[in-house]
């Protein structure tokens, strides 16, 4: 899973602690060595006291690398464990996408041997899963480290809630292989898909499983001998007698993404190998030159924003530029960041329900100790000089691409639990104003379409095709303007609406012909009967799908099996064969109403009531086509 953070807001809640920080710092003094060894770990101690303290955490581990000092450190209980201590070189924590970061790593390494060349098709060296050719230009090993391949966002089979469900990595990724919905290279778009299909081109290119792969190339060489990509090593698997998902609820189905177990100990080595040239006591596992390339920018979406280094996200905080990477699956939450001119790397891990606020107050803390940033209280930010170009195109709704690119039924979800939608307009000053749920920021445009924080050190880019405004991108995050018929809340009401109206004809007409059946009042014509069975039909099975699509919901999960999100059986598809017998009805119902219409049938009111619930009806069934309810793709 992506980092529980964006990058804003890692840069501006980091910079909470750089106060408190920086007072107790000692590094740029002058003290021995020793003595600065001793306040780095008075400062980790007393940041990790206060996150287990503030948040409902249970334990956490970090490792800071400094030069040729490191320090490896445990605090509170082990995972579900409250009479078994942290300690840095034995417990096991889970860390999310932190995993990529050893993905990343070890393809550098067979880019570094030759074995692959970051910008051949990656088609070239997969066998178990052949990605489509949907577009001119191939996807390359650089698109899946740059998270630019152009892939939809994928959720379904990521994870599954008990180990003997997780599938070979070669199942999982050629299982429901993304719709590729852009060209590579144009649109950043963070997938475990990229960091899952690199894992399988190394096993595919070595010969090896990915984690027999990783072991023998990144884990033995380095001694990090605790960590492994094994969905539940002993540490973290329920006692006996236990139901598993009592316990854990979650194993990775993509264990490149993020699947790795590991101590920090173990991550203390592999912050090393990134700040020492590649090796470790001795091991090499990249020559220097690779450690450099896989630090330097490979994408941005504007040379005035920060971007991906080979697999890591760039950040900048005052004069000192980042590489790094965080993770967050239930109950953990990790950060992985390094200072390379620095010379200096952190890691933080910590499990319990505020994990992830856990791990930020300790993260806080060092990189307001080695990345210190000075406010200059506003003076030197920008300041709007007129009004932007174009600004009558910016305003309006932009949705995270996530859910506006999705081909699969997966689209409404997103559209839920993907980043809020943002809001853009134009002051009368000529500043842009963005809000994403509570948050309001201001913009100065400093270039055409480009703009510039007022306050913080971020950057906006609005991107054009054909002419026209089509996309916000914040660093690596894009979404794309949505028109106003296309907003989730239209969407709402409308189908509100929509629904009550169509069932004042489902309802209706049987309650209608009951009370003349009881009066003896006149039959309606046969050519209304026929019309109203058909348009009913088509309204009863819009009814039929919820019905049957709640009740296999809830009956997958009684079952033995993986839940129905992340691995649907294979029957699942035929639930949506109600809606797609109610569309062709509709269509019947509609040609009804428009013979109607032409020869003057019924009475006026019989006409626009059927009218009115046959419109109703196309409008819900555009709705489930539009979401991609309509038919369920594989």
């Amino acid at each position: 899973m992506p980092s529980p953070l964006s990058r804003r807001q890692f840069l501006s809640r980091s910079a909470v602690g750089a106060g408190t920080a920086v007072a107790v710092g000692g590094f740029a003094t002058g003290e021995s060595a020793a003595a600065q060894e001793t306040e780095v770990e008075a400062l980790v101690d007393d940041a990790a006291d206060r996150a287990l303290t503030e948040h409902d955490a249970g334990g956490l581990t970090v490792a800071v690398v400094d030069g040729d000092d490191v320090l490896t450190n445990g605090y509170g209980h082990a995972y579900r464990s409250e009479d078994v201590p942290v300690r840095a070189d034995e417990t096991l924590f889970r860390v999310g996408s932190v995993s990529k970061v050893v993905t990343w790593t070890a393809a550098m390494r067979a880019v570094d041997r030759g074995r692959v060349a970051p910008d051949s098709p990656v088609n070239d060296h997969l066998r178990a899963v052949t990605i489509p050719q949907t577009y001119d230009d191939p996807i390359t090993l650089e698109h899946l480290a740059t998270h630019t391949p152009g892939f939809e966002v994928r959720s379904r089979g990521d994870s599954v809630r008990d180990p003997e469900y997780v599938r070979p990595l070669a199942e999982s990724v050629s299982t429901h292989v993304p719709t590729r919905v852009r060209p590579p290279g144009e649109l950043p778009q963070y997938t475990n898909y990229a960091a899952a299909l690199t894992g399988q081109l190394l096993a595919d290119v070595s010969g090896q499983t990915f984690g027999a792969h990783v072991a023998e190339n990144v884990f033995e060489p380095l001694g990090m001998e605790n960590s492994t990509f094994r969905p539940a090593p002993s540490g973290l698997v329920p006692a006996e007698g236990t139901a598993v998902e009592d316990v854990v609820s979650f194993y990775s189905d993509a264990a490149p993404a993020s699947g790795l177990h590991t101590t920090g100990a173990d991550m203390a080595r592999l912050l090393r190998a990134h700040l020492e040239g590649g090796v470790v006591d001795g091991e090499r596992i990249l020559s220097a030159d690779a450690v450099d390339a896989m630090h330097r920018r490979w994408y941005t979406p504007h040379e005035r924003m920060d971007g991906m280094a080979f697999g890591l996200f760039e950040a900048s905080r005052g004069d000192a530029r980042l590489v790094r990477h965080g993770g967050a699956v239930p109950e953990f939450a990790s950060e992985f960041a390094l200072l390379p001119d620095e010379g200096v790397g952190l890691f933080v891990v910590a499990h319990g329900e505020e994990a992830s606020g856990a791990t930020q107050t300790v993260t806080d803390a060092l990189l307001g100790r080695f990345a210190p940033v000075e406010s200059d209280g506003g003076g030197g930010r920008p300041a709007p000089s007129g009004t932007p170009e174009r600004a009558d195109e910016l305003g309006g709704r932009y949705r995270s691409v996530h859910a506006a690119d999705n081909a699969t039924a997966e689209k409404l979800l997103f559209a839920f639990v993907a980043d809020e939608p943002i809001d853009v307009r134009v002051a009368d000053d000529g500043r842009l104003i963005t809000e994403q749920g509570s948050r309001r920021d201001e913009w100065v445009e400093v270039e055409p379409l480009v703009f510039e924080h007022v306050e913080e050190d971020s950057t906006l880019l609005f991107r054009t095709d054909g002419g026209e405004v089509t996309h916000l991108v914040d660093t690596l995050s894009a979404y794309e303007k949505v028109p106003f018929h296309e907003q989730l809340s239209v969407h709402g009401w409308t189908a509100t609406v929509a629904a009550v109206t169509a069932l004042t004809g489902l309802l209706g007409w049987p309650a209608a012909r009951g009370v003349r059946r009881f009066r003896g009042g006149e039959s309606p014509p046969a050519s209304a009967a026929r019309a109203r069975g058909v348009a009913g039909a088509s309204v009863a099975a819009l009814l039929l799908f919820v019905v049957v699509l709640a009740g296999v919901t809830v009956a997958v999960t009684t079952m033995d099996r993986p839940t129905l999100f992340n691995r649907p059986p294979p029957w699942f598809g035929a639930v949506f064969l109600a809606p797609t017998i109610g569309a062709v009805a509709t269509v019947g119902a509609v040609g009804y109403a428009a013979r109607a219409w032409y020869r003057g049938e019924w009475s006026l009111a019989s006409r626009l009531h059927y009218s009115a619930v046959v419109a109703a009806s196309a409008v819900l069934y555009w709705f489930l086509r539009y979401w991609n309810l309509l038919v369920v793709r594989a």
